[in-house]
């Protein structure tokens, strides 16, 4: 989710934000703070780190190339047989589809400029665009039935509404990148990283680190979202050759913020966990290696837990904490 859907180009002053919006400022931006410098030589380093983890099973990959999402990397360090279970059973609902719409309603806020519109009527011209696609979401809107068109409608809405009540609008000067591709082509090719920021901010100068990027949740803080962000400000760094100087998760439900500043040993880290969430891929998906599973609190949504022992320790394990399964 990226640019104010209904003040993206105006002017506004401090005394125009609410008290979130200004909190968001405060949070995010650090206005007046000094920005971080990092060595040059960093992304090079981190991408040699990368490919020397990775050369040995890039070399059992032959000629083919594995893509390598956000997702993946989540779910295979959550539960190796949850990954698995979840290959190829993708399927469009009314939630699934949401943040395709919001997306798309605030990427058309931003090219109306200053044009006030309400949420809802931004997510109705959404949708109308994105049917006329050829993929994507395109085939669920054409099939969907009324019950889930409205679903799909209040859902967006419901997020493009919090979006304005709580994030300011941003100014041209922030340079702001709506729902950014980046990509990290490693091993000749053979492992592409690919992931999507939902908003980057600003735009380094020389070594220093000036860029914010954030993604905006529904829901509670999870573990996941701060790997997920790491994993952003890696594929950034080796895009640009200098990091964000701050990632942050902003939840929608609650108007807060999950910051955190970005330094080399974070950026080490999330190369670490690249390199040993693609060995296992590799060794799931080429290799046919059998999964292990590890309770956790996405069994009771995959798609194996009538049939896994994992999912049944997860039930003892919630009914011991006197939690509902």
């Amino acid at each position: 989710m990226l640019l104010h859907p209904l003040r993206s180009l105006r002017t506004v002053t401090a005394t125009t934000l609410t008290p979130t919006q200004q909190r968001a400022l405060d949070e995010l931006m650090a206005k007046g703070q000094d920005r971080p410098e990092f060595p040059v030589d960093l992304a090079p380093r981190l991408r040699d780190r990368l490919e020397e983890g990775l050369a040995d099973v890039a070399d059992r990959l032959g000629d083919g190339e594995l893509v390598v999402t956000k997702r993946d990397l989540a779910q295979v360090h959550q539960c190796e047989r949850l990954f698995m279970a979840g290959l190829g059973t993708f399927e469009w609902s009314p939630m699934a589809a949401r943040g395709s719409v919001v997306h798309k309603a605030l990427e058309i806020s931003m090219g109306i400029g200053a044009v006030e519109l309400p949420p809802g009527h931004l997510v109705d011209l959404a949708i109308d665009r994105l049917a006329e696609a050829e993929r994507g979401v395109a085939e669920f809107l054409a099939h969907a039935d009324p019950v889930e068109q409205a679903e799909l409608r209040i859902a967006a809405t419901d997020m493009v509404s919090k979006f304005v009540d709580e994030f300011p609008p941003l100014k041209t000067r922030w340079r702001p990148r709506v729902e950014s591709s980046l990509s990290a082509h490693l091993c000749e090719g053979r492992v592409l990283l690919r992931g999507k920021v939902d908003l980057a901010l600003g735009q380094p100068v020389g070594t220093t680190a000036r860029v914010l990027i954030v993604d905006f949740k529904t829901g509670r803080p999870v573990s996941a979202h701060t790997d997920d962000l790491r994993f952003y400000a890696l594929l950034e760094t080796l895009r640009v050759g200098v990091p964000p100087f701050r990632v942050a998760s902003w939840y929608l439900d609650s108007g807060q913020s999950h910051p955190e500043d970005v330094t080399e040993e974070l950026l080490l880290a999330a190369a670490r966990r690249v390199v040993d969430g693609v060995r296992t891929l590799v060794e799931l998906r080429v290799e046919k290696r059998s999964a292990t599973w590890r309770p956790c609190s996405s069994c009771g949504f995959c798609p194996d837990r009538g049939q896994c022992d994992g999912a049944l320790a997860w039930e003892e394990l919630r009914a011991q904490r006197g939690l509902d399964v």
